[in-house]
Formats: C-alpha cells, sequence, structure tokens
C-alpha cells in the first residue's frame, strides 16, 4: 500500500513538473532560436509559424533588443496574414457545419462556424469532408494581406429526377431557320442579283441598239455601224442569261423555303404563268 502511495505521488510529482517547465517563460537561447527561426520561415512565407516564434521571443524574458524586434515584426506579419471564410451547401442549397476543412493535408478546422480561418499566401490544396460524402479538394492562389476572403463550396450530387416528374420540354422544332432555308434564301439572293444584272444590261442594249440604227439602219456600209451592232447583241445576250440565272435563282429559292420541315408544315404551290411566278403557301 505504501508503495503504490510513493508511486502514485512520484507520478504526479512528473506531471507537475512538465506542467511547469512548459509554461515557464522562454529562456534567452530560446528567445535566439526563435528569432532565428522568424527569418527562415519569412523566407518561406510561412507566415502562421513566424508569428508563433514572435510571441516566443517577444516575451518579457527575452533580451531587450531581441523582444523588441520581434514585438515590432509581430504587428506587421499579422496584418500579412490571410483569412478565409468558408461556407459549405449540400445538393438542396442548405447550409453545412459538420464539414472538416484541411490544407495540404493539415487540419484547419473541424467544422465550420462561420469564423475567418488563418492560411499561408500561396496556392493552396483545400479539402473539404462531410460524413456520408466523398470529400471535395479544391485549389486556390490565397493573397498575402487578403483579409475574410468568401469562399462557397458546394458538397453532394445534385439531385436527380424523382419518379413523377415532367420530362423536360423538347426543343422548339421551329426554332432557328435551318439549312435548307438558309438555302433558299441564298439562292433568292442570286436570283435578285441575276435579275437586276439582266434589267441593266437590258437597258443597255436597248440604247446600243438605238445608236446602231441611227448610224446602219438596214445595211451597214461602215466598220463603226458594224460594230455598234456587235456591242449591242453583245449587252442584249449578257441581259437574257441575267434574266434566265435570276428566274432560276427565285425559283429555286422558293422551291427550297417553302419545302423546309416547319413545325406547322404546308404544302407549298408553285406555278408559272406568262411574265409571273406564283407562288402560294403558309410561313
Amino acid at each position: 500500500m505504501t508503495r503504490r502511495l510513493v508511486s502514485t505521488t512520484a507520478v504526479a510529482a512528473a506531471i507537475l513538473l512538465e506542467a511547469a517547465a512548459s509554461s515557464a517563460d522562454p529562456t534567452t537561447t530560446d528567445c535566439i532560436s526563435a528569432n532565428e527561426a522568424v527569418i527562415k520561415l519569412r523566407s518561406e512565407h510561412k507566415l502562421r509559424a513566424e508569428r508563433s516564434q514572435l510571441l516566443v521571443c517577444a516575451a518579457p524574458s527575452c533580451p531587450e533588443d531581441v523582444r523588441k524586434e520581434c514585438f515590432s515584426r509581430e504587428d506587421e506579419v499579422n496584418a500579412q496574414i490571410p483569412t478565409v471564410v468558408f461556407t459549405a451547401k449540400d445538393a438542396s442549397g442548405a447550409d453545412l457545419t459538420a464539414v472538416k476543412v484541411s490544407m495540404d493535408g493539415e487540419v484547419l478546422a473541424e467544422r465550420l462556424e462561420g469564423i475567418a480561418l488563418t492560411v499561408d499566401p500561396g496556392e493552396h490544396a483545400f479539402t473539404f469532408e462531410v460524413a456520408g460524402q466523398p470529400p471535395l479538394t479544391k485549389k486556390l492562389l490565397i493573397v498575402q494581406g487578403e483579409k475574410d476572403r468568401r469562399e462557397a463550396i458546394a458538397l453532394g450530387a445534385a439531385p436527380g429526377p424523382t419518379p413523377g416528374d415532367a420530362p423536360p420540354p423538347a426543343p422548339d422544332p421551329g426554332g432557328g431557320l435551318g439549312t435548307q432555308k438558309v438555302l433558299a434564301l441564298v439562292a433568292g439572293g442570286l436570283g435578285v442579283v441575276g435579275v437586276g444584272v439582266g434589267a441593266a444590261f437590258g437597258l443597255i442594249a436597248m440604247s446600243q441598239k438605238n445608236d446602231a440604227a441611227s448610224v446602219c439602219p438596214t445595211q451597214c456600209a461602215s466598220q463603226d455601224g458594224v460594230n455598234k451592232w456587235s456591242t449591242a447583241g453583245s449587252s442584249a445576250r449578257i441581259a437574257d442569261i441575267g434574266f434566265i440565272v435570276g428566274g432560276v435563282g427565285l425559283v429555286g429559292g422558293a422551291v427550297l423555303w417553302f419545302t423546309a420541315p416547319s413545325a406547322s408544315p404546308s404544302t407549298p404551290q408553285v406555278g408559272l404563268a406568262p411574265g409571273s411566278l406564283q407562288v402560294k403557301g403558309t410561313w
């Protein structure tokens, strides 16, 4: 019984001594080591670890010159450390709080509480874990000095259609002109151009014919008259070709347009009459 009491007392004393040692003020050696670590951590942009070391070397037990240097640097580091506020929602849009957040494998928070988390600047892989869901990893570039950055995280797959849901509406078959109607417009445009060319050269041919007739009413005795009649004939042939191409283009365009599939199909009727083209249909 006495041995057990002594053993218990010894264990309790050891625990008390360890606690006292851990809560003791840092020694001069601790202060110098922390100050040296600050320089290395600063170059590696590990601002959170640097702040922890600054708290050591700024303690009242440290040498005055070391303490002053660390104390002045502490405010600067606090201003440079970025903070991020994470929010999470499930597939239905409801807020999630039971989310474990890790940065590059280091746990930052066991759950989300709407508070800002201190992080180091640079690119980091943030992992979000929820019970019953596969973890989600998202890479973010954290900017030094950025405070209270908001990041919304969506967790869980979107819910699928439930039985009885109406199927999505089919696309409107009447939307857009369609390839055939586009070709109809092209053909019609060529037809209009052809008719315009035919009309223009027809007028030119008539004018040239009048000039030629004034020089050679019946038979031409001069080369100039022969040339004028030849030029008038060439213009007339170009006019004929223009009218033919124009007529074919207009008829072809009309046929393509009115035979194209539409939401309200109708049977086009195309007819030819002397000097006119008659087209009947619904569009």
